[in-house]
């Protein structure tokens, strides 16, 4: 595997303008994530299925677009809430359906501002103002078992200015 840098600042280009006179644009960032049991009532969705940590969304992100593969089983099209939850346990970020709103959880799916299932923080382009956990909770056709995985596409908003 190659080696990885991880870094705190914001990442955005200008696109090579050597003039330095473009918007410098936000790039997108993908964390994926996995519900290991699509019908708990709620629970936080884990990396992968073999890391466990949680899915941690940075302050002042803003959630573009979801996609998911469902593999939920039972209930009558089972369905499954995915929004988002204070990292530190208080009430500031509290949105469990923000992400996503009811949607399809034993099909692939994507949430997305053209999407009727997609949560308000998808739908307004609300940027998160403090890190939050990514949740999982049962829709109101709740599936009985099976697993959902999938990826959250999104970026930091800044004003575009060029550093120096």
């Amino acid at each position: 595997m190659a080696n990885k840098t991880t870094f705190t600042g914001f990442v955005r280009s200008n696109g090579g303008d050597q003039d330095r006179v473009t918007y410098a644009g936000s790039v997108p960032m993908v964390a994926q994530f996995y519900v290991s049991n699509a019908a708990a009532s709620t629970t936080d969705v884990q990396i992968s299925s073999t890391n466990t940590n949680p899915v941690i969304l940075p302050e002042g992100a803003i959630v573009d677009m979801v996609l998911t593969v469902g593999a939920a089983t039972g209930g009558s099209s089972p369905t499954i809430d995915l929004g988002v939850v204070d990292y530190d346990g208080g009430t500031d970020v509290v949105d469990t359906d923000g992400l996503g709103d009811n949607f399809r959880s034993d099909i692939n799916a994507r949430q997305d501002l053209a999407s009727g299932q997609a949560g308000t923080l998808i739908a307004n382009q609300t940027a998160l103002t403090e890190r939050a956990k990514v949740t999982a909770t049962v829709g109101t056709s709740a599936p009985t078992g099976g697993t959902l995985s999938g990826v959250i596409y999104y970026h930091i908003q800044d004003d575009g200015t060029i550093s120096n």
